[in-house]
């Protein structure tokens, strides 16, 4: 049960993060985006996407350390 309701966290909080940079891109003026779009795939390199295996590793090891 503890699985499900953590993708399901991970999923909403990764549509919030899409919904801020959509909104964040409509209020730049032209020269703004076109520098924001000349970034975005170094920006994009950086980004990781761990396994949810190695993410509930972590958590089970920070909740030992309490």
């Amino acid at each position: 049960m503890g699985e499900n309701s953590t993708i399901t966290i991970f999923s909403e909080t990764s549509k919030a993060k899409a919904m801020k940079v959509s909104e964040a891109t409509e209020n730049l003026d032209a020269d703004d985006l076109i520098f924001y779009n000349s970034l975005r795939p170094d920006l994009d390199l950086l980004k990781k996407n761990p396994d949810l295996k190695s993410v509930f590793n972590i958590l089970n090891y920070s909740k030992s350390l309490r």
